[in-house]
């Protein structure tokens, strides 16, 4: 545990550096001038006017939120300064709302007017529109037509300059979440990967396989909450990965919670999981259908957050009055601890009001990312600790492996092994070969010499037999003396050869090691040779044919 610790904290720092390294590496400076629009509207809403407002303050003038028909009308009360900057364009964000945008009454840009009939999804997000290069002197007017009920009333305040300039300040921005975001969907794409290529192998891996899809999910929130996606994708179509990453990830949670207490009574948890997973498809399905639209849901997903929220909380409580053990779960619970209170954070800072930007916020910028990060470090540790686990379970598995089917003495495998190998080539049709062969006189040299000179003799000739035959075949010890090789060569004049090869290995094994005699009797049968064409009956003919041998040796050896 105390090396897992130390992983964490070094882990932790080289996060800290590299955030750090990248805000420095990637500060900008802007090559022309930029100027945000934050004081002298006057905003026209429902027959009131309101002169020298603040839009990131609105709602302390008008109230938290619009409606759907509303329409507002912002006018900058001052011309526009010139900023001196080649491709000037207006960057303002906008949440459910359709817009046009004037420069001294005259329209130059117009967006989604089209959702106030069709009820289409509009979405929220940065909006780039070009002044052209005569906007100098001229007063700057946006219409707002809003298409969603509980739109927030307060806006990020306008920027007018270089297009290069504002993009790369709203990337710097969200920089942290930025990099944080792509390195998640990246990172469990491939942990992904890895874990369903080891569940195919291996059991006990979906708690892999659940948060490698969690970090993907969070990894596409991040990227779109944080509006860094305005560049690629639409605002009804970031809008909408957004809601739908946020909505799966509690029942993900869920699910991994079941996963990491699969010994407990998990009835309730079940339950809920199943119901917000059905819930969250449901939201996403009704949106794709263009029956509800997907953030009409964000209340009832609240409340749901909060449930859950009090169920994790349970489970932790649970966890540390059991004094869990298990260093695998305790470290995956830690990471969904500090993930869970990030996603606290963003419940009450959506509740509260008052961030229309989470760029506005250091606090939600680093933490938010961070919690993310933290939980795919203990998914990291987890994996490290799984693996090696596993390791030492191949290892055992392995070594038992290597008792069932191996003969520890001469190393050859073992009878076990000859009848599995045999009752597979009973399963084809192919022609094979079976060749038995008994030591001759092993008996009277354990009686007469000792067994440690007969195992000895074991040895040497198992080696002079695996040599000879492990090109064509394998070599098994099924018994005490007899040994036997299955090979797929059917030709005889090989085969007797190598036979041939193998008298005079034992001959010279005579010569070197004169205390003990090296003798074998050895017989062979195909299996197209019987009637019955089984693996079993061309080892009784090849085993009668050893003891034919046998007799004729013996038999020599008595004239002698």
């Amino acid at each position: 545990m105390r090396k897992l610790l130390s992983f964490l904290g070094l882990a932790i720092a080289i996060l800290v550096l590299i955030t750090v390294f990248s805000l420095q590496f990637f500060k900008i400076t802007p090559q022309s001038k930029m100027e945000t629009l934050e004081n002298g509207w006057v905003v026209m809403y429902r027959g009131q006017r309101y002169i020298n407002t603040n839009l990131e303050r609105l709602s302390e003038q008008v109230g938290y939120t619009f409606s759907r028909g509303d329409i507002i009308t912002l006018n900058m009360n001052r011309p526009l300064q010139n900023l001196e900057c080649d491709f000037p364009y207006l960057f303002f964000k906008t949440q459910f709302c359709a817009y046009e945008v004037f420069l001294n009454d005259q329209l130059i840009e117009a967006s989604d007017l089209d959702a106030l009939d069709s009820n289409r999804f509009v979405g929220t997000g940065y909006n780039m529109v070009p002044l052209g290069e005569d906007y100098v002197g001229k007063k700057l007017s946006i219409k707002l037509y809003v298409t969603e009920n509980s739109t927030r009333v307060d806006m990020v305040s306008p920027t007018i300059g270089s297009f290069d300039d504002l993009a790369r300040r709203l990337i710097y921005g969200a920089l942290f979440p930025l990099f944080t975001g792509i390195f998640l969907i990246l990172f469990g794409q491939v942990f992904l990967v890895i874990s369903l290529t080891f569940y195919l192998r291996t059991s006990g891996v979906r708690v892999q396989i659940i948060s490698s899809i969690i970090s993907v999910l969070l990894g596409f929130w991040i990227v779109t909450a944080f509006d860094v996606s305005d560049f690629m994708i639409k605002k009804s179509a970031a809008t909408l990965i957004s809601y739908g990453s946020i909505y799966l990830i509690i029942p993900c949670i869920y699910l991994l919670l079941n996963e990491l207490h699969r010994r407990q009574d998990n009835t309730l948890l079940r339950i809920m999981g199943f119901s917000t997973l059905g819930f969250s498809a449901l939201f996403i399905i009704l949106h794709i259908l263009g029956l509800v639209h997907i953030n009409h849901f964000i209340y009832p997903y609240y409340v749901l957050s909060f449930a859950g929220i009090l169920i994790f909380l349970y489970y932790v409580w649970t966890d540390i009055r059991s004094r869990k053990r298990n260093a695998s779960v305790n470290i995956i619970m830690l990471g969904l601890f500090v993930l869970s209170m990030c996603l606290v954070l963003y419940v009450g800072i959506a509740l509260s009001m008052k961030l229309v930007d989470y760029r506005q916020s250091f606090l939600a910028t680093i933490s938010i990312p961070t919690g993310a990060i933290f939980f795919v470090i203990t998914q990291l540790l987890n994996y490290f600790i799984f693996m090696t686990h596993s390791f030492a379970q191949r290892k055992e598995y392995a070594s038992l492996s290597q008792i069932a089917f191996e003969d520890t003495l001469t190393g050859l495998f073992n009878r076990v092994k000859s009848d599995e190998k045999m009752a597979e080539l009973d399963k084809t049709g192919d022609d094979f070969c079976l060749i038995s062969l008994d030591l001759n006189g092993l008996k009277a040299v354990n009686d007469n010499a000792g067994h440690p000179t007969g195992d000895r003799l074991l040895r040497s000739f198992a080696n002079a037999l695996y040599t000879t035959f492990n090109s064509i075949g394998t070599c098994y010890r099924i018994g005490g003396d007899e040994f036997l090789v299955i090979t797929s060569t059917t030709d005889k004049a090989t085969i007797d050869s190598l036979l041939q090869q193998l008298d005079k290995k034992l001959l010279d094994l005579d010569e070197s090691d004169p205390e003990i005699n090296h003798s074998v009797s050895y017989g062979y049968a195909f299996r197209s040779e019987t009637s019955e064409n089984e693996a079993h009956a061309a080892f009784m003919l090849a085993d009668k044919k050893m003891y034919n041998y046998k007799r004729k040796y013996y038999s020599h050896m008595m004239k002698r």
